[in-house]
Formats: structure tokens, sequence, C-alpha cells
């Protein structure tokens, strides 16, 4: 099948810092890769947690309208999104370097609510050695790490954590082929018993497989969340990018 060589990669993040509610600093960055020339936009927002919502109600119990979310990424039509291949695994590789105590729950942790709320097939096969944050091409596994702004520029300023996928056009329709997730070392540990360092990871791998950030409060995709779980926006969202047609 033939494939335009023309393949764009997206990244979304989110950041936070501060112990016990204090200060959220969330930063927004997009950004996006057209034939290798990247452009970035970047925003960063600022605002004191006074809930921090956990309870998430699940999958079945969500109907449609209850929430918000948003794509990342839309086709030509500008409506149907964006994803993975739900008929194809997503394997993931984690690279441990700078990692925090218990970063293999907190990976398996996000794999299986993204993958419970999407239907998609995340699954880690192992560790790696491998530092390329950006341009995941096709047949690379999604990588998930650790790092500081001076590694992964795009984690400068209150950025704390990215998560974007590399998209190709096949036939007129775009799909993700691979992707990463890059979380700041300065913002690596959080009070709260992880709760927060969590929610972070789990935002980011929304992101992964193709969700955008909201305006909604009630939603963990809102770049200034007032919940540590996907909320029914998410939830829905997240449904819809596991329901795209097979290729």
């Amino acid at each position: 099948m033939p494939t335009e060589p023309e393949y764009g990669q997206r990244a979304e993040s989110s950041g936070l810092s501060g112990l016990f509610g204090t200060l959220f600093v969330v930063g927004t960055v997009i950004a996006g890769f057209v034939a290798f020339h990247p452009a970035h936009d970047v925003d960063t927002f600022r605002r004191i947690v006074t809930d921090l919502r956990d309870t998430t109600p699940t999958a079945g119990q969500v109907r449609s309208g209850e929430g918000s979310f948003t794509f990342a990424m839309t086709q030509r039509d500008g409506v149907s999104p964006v994803g993975f291949d739900p008929c194809e695994p997503i394997e993931i590789v984690v690279n441990p370097l700078h990692a925090p105590q218990g970063y293999g729950d907190m990976v398996s942790t996000a794999v299986e609510n993204t993958s419970a709320a999407s239907g998609l097939n995340l699954t880690v096969i192992g560790e790696t050695e491998d530092r390329n944050f950006s341009q995941r091409g096709p047949g690379e596994p999604v990588i998930v790490g650790w790092a500081d702004e001076a590694e992964v520029t795009d984690l400068a300023g209150d950025v704390r954590g990215i998560g974007g996928s590399t998209s190709i056009q096949q036939w007129g329709e775009r799909r993700y082929v691979s992707g990463m997730v890059v979380i700041d070392t300065e913002g690596a540990t959080f009070d709260l018993g992880g709760r927060v360092a969590q929610a972070v990871l789990d935002h980011e791998f929304a992101h992964l497989v193709g969700l955008g950030h909201v305006d909604d409060s009630g939603e963990l995709m809102n770049p200034r969340p007032t919940r540590l779980s996907y909320g029914p926006g998410d939830l829905e969202g997240l449904a819809s990018l596991g329901a795209i047609e097979c290729r």
C-alpha cells in the first residue's frame, strides 16, 4: 500500500508543581512536525487547587454528552479523530533512567486506565536504553521516560510532562504509528501518595492515544484539572478513539 512521504508528530503536555495542592501549575505545549519542520505554540497556566476529585465513573456509566472532550488531531473532514489502529497492539517500552521509585507500577496503572477506557491494546513489552523521544517512526514502540529540559527542550519552564504520537497518511487517512510520553524529572515525585504524579501520567497517556485539552474543569484533560482521574468526557473521547475502524 503506498504511503505518502509526509509524516508528522504532535505532542501535548501538562505539568504541575507544589505539594498538597498549594499550587497546580499546568503548561501546554503543542509541537507539530510536518516534513521535519517544527512549529511550537506554548502557553502556561497557573491556578490554586481547592478541590481534587478522584471518583471516576466506569465507561458503562457514561452517557454521551455528560462531559467534554476534544481530539488532538482530526482527519481532513475536521471531525473524525486520528488515532491508532484499534486492531493492532500499541507496544510500549520504558526507559528507567531518572525514573522515580515505583515507576513500573505507575506506568502499568496508566496503561490499565487508558486501555480500559479506550479498548485499545496498550502493552508494555520491556525496558530500553533508547532515549529518542522525538520523531518516533513506524515500527518503533512507544517510549515512556523521564528527562529534564536540557535533554528535552519542550519540558522547559512549568511543563511537567509531554505526550504525543507520530502519524502517517495512507490513502488520504492519517493514523498514529508510534509516540512518546516524557515526564519532567523536576516534577517526578509528588505528595498525596503519588496520586498527582499518576494523574499527570494518565493525562499524557490520553494525549498519546489522541485526546486534546478541554476547557471543562471536570475533566482530567483540562490543562488545569480539579480531578485526579478520567472524567465522563475523557472516557467518552477515549472510547471514540478505540472505536475507529480497523485498517
